[in-house]
């Protein structure tokens, strides 16, 4: 009895505040697309085939548009909550880009802030709402299922950045490159590759047992494991305060009056170069396992 009113209630919750979600989006596409911005830049770029999540990004095209094909594009963008058929669910499809407007030259652009905030609010409370009633990961699943069919859980949750009147100076795009970096058990890792061990044939052998016996003379709190991140796009953004640097998976929106400066974004080659920071501790790859480079830092 009890399940079944935590079940109504989360319908009735989930369903009003997603309708109050996508007509506040339709609002705000409403808004946009009938106002002429001071710029606007968008890059869609290319979304990730089913299947090929974990492949490799070697290059992305960043194919620029200007005007009101931006703004049609972020318009778009904004609204695509649902799952598209051929393509990938534990990727976000993403287009990078900004809508600059001016509150003088479009009045009714002062009511963007507040209806982001409603959009953003009905996202944070979903999102919370369905964490806080259930405990399983695969029961989240089936109950926003089951009220929003079809919804993509990442486009759903995300939020829409807008900033007015914060007298932001520029907005450059870039490409971001993170990597994981975590400490793990010693114990456990050595257990993971020793079960690798035993059923590698002979060829794959001699550098498992090296890696091993590396691993066997480094004392634990020196063991790092560093993961590949997927590359994301990122927006380099400058207030009078100094740079905030966010994630960019959808158009920014920027209200203002004052001049603002764009960079664009380029093209993405994995073979370019990374800059290596001058703070960055001192560490040797000692191998690699299950994906992933197993590296050793300097005791300080």
């Amino acid at each position: 009895m009890l399940s079944q009113q935590i079940m109504n209630h989360t319908m009735h919750f989930i369903t009003d505040r997603f309708d109050e979600l996508k007509n506040n989006i339709r609002s705000l596409n409403t808004i946009l697309t009938h106002t002429q911005p001071l710029a606007a830049l968008a890059y869609p770029l290319p979304c990730t085939s089913k299947g090929m999540e974990s492949e490799p990004v070697k290059y992305i095209a960043a194919e620029e548009h200007t005007g009101h094909k931006a703004v049609e594009l972020a318009a778009s963008c904004y609204q695509d909550l649902y799952i598209q058929p051929g393509y990938s669910q534990k990727s976000a499809r993403r287009t990078v880009g900004v809508i600059w407007l001016s509150p003088a030259q479009n009045p009714t652009s002062i009511t963007i802030p507040e209806l982001v905030d409603k959009i953003n609010a009905a996202k944070t409370d979903i999102e919370n709402h369905i964490i806080q009633t259930y405990e399983t990961r695969q029961d989240r699943f089936e109950a926003l299922r089951a009220e929003c069919p079809g919804i993509m859980t990442m486009h759903l949750y995300r939020h829409i950045r807008c900033y007015s009147e914060q007298n932001i100076q520029s907005i450059r795009f870039a490409w971001q490159r993170k990597d994981s970096l975590s400490k793990p058990v010693k114990k456990d890792l050595l257990l993971k590759i020793e079960e690798e061990f035993d059923r590698s044939g002979p060829e794959y052998r001699v550098p498992l047992e090296q890696l091993i016996n590396r691993i066997k003379q480094t004392p634990g709190e020196l063991l790092r494991i560093r993961r590949q991140v997927r590359v994301q796009p990122a927006a380099n953004i400058r207030f009078d305060a100094g740079i905030k640097t966010v994630t960019a998976p959808m158009p920014i929106i920027i209200i203002q009056s004052n001049e603002l400066k764009l960079k664009a974004l380029t093209d993405f080659d994995a073979k370019s170069q990374r800059k290596i920071r001058s703070d960055k501790a001192v560490s040797e790859v000692i191998g690699s396992f299950g994906g992933v480079t197993i590296e050793v830092f300097s005791a300080r």
